[in-house]
């Protein structure tokens, strides 16, 4: 009888350790469920506030305001997020299809992706703006009404270099040649450019703006 009495309270021992084993593997099992579901909400929300400001930009936008985007992304790619952190680069592709007031000239028909563009609208500021030769004699605003002027005859455009008071001691000749470059900037930057619908945004595994394909339109 004693043996039995033993015996019933080494099982109900075990039956007890057994089920506190079950409980606390329920528990952690539960706690860590919530945790990467909090997690993953976060990590969601994170996504979702990171993507608003992109995805302002699927509508019809101005090139000015595709400039703004592509230097956006290209801070981006070049931010601690990038350089450090796990996030990969961001990507734009921009299609030309020289419709009526395109350049024709800045960006010819054809697909540009952000390297493309950058380095051509670096090439025009180098000609231009930071031209060592114009840098910090020729204002925003001068560049404006030059670029406008510069398909004119010499001496108009030279009326134009003493109304706006140019700094004299510029080749009025090269600066109208650098105008006319400028000219092709402006241009681009009044040109219309809408989300492809035939390429549209994706997204990283993240949730993350991915890429994002531009065409032009009227």
């Amino acid at each position: 009888m004693e043996n039995a009495s033993k015996a019933l309270v080494i099982a109900g021992g075990v039956l007890i350790a057994v089920m506190l084993a079950i409980l606390v593997y329920y528990v952690f099992t539960y706690w860590g469920d919530s945790q990467r579901l909090e997690q993953e909400g976060i990590e969601a929300q994170r996504a979702s506030d990171f993507n608003k400001s992109y995805l302002s930009y699927e509508k019809v936008l101005y090139g000015s305001e595709l400039l703004g985007l592509v230097n956006k992304m290209n801070d981006y790619n070049k931010s601690s997020d990038v350089k450090y952190g796990s996030y990969d680069e961001m990507s734009l592709t921009m299609q030309i299809k020289e419709l009526s007031g395109s350049t024709g000239n800045l960006f010819s028909a054809g697909t540009y992706d952000l390297d493309d563009i950058n380095e051509k609208i670096e090439n025009v500021m180098n000609e231009t703006v930071y031209d060592s030769r114009f840098a910090g004699k020729v204002s925003d605003s001068q560049w404006e009404y030059l670029a406008k002027s510069s398909s004119s005859t010499d001496s108009r455009f030279q009326e134009l270099c003493t109304q706006l008071n140019v700094n004299a001691t510029i080749d009025r000749s090269a600066l109208k040649q650098a105008a006319a470059k400028y000219y092709e900037y402006i241009q681009f930057k009044r040109m219309k450019f809408d989300i492809d619908d035939n390429n549209p945004t994706t997204f990283f595994n993240n949730g993350r703006v991915e890429s994002m394909h531009f065409v032009e339109t009227r």
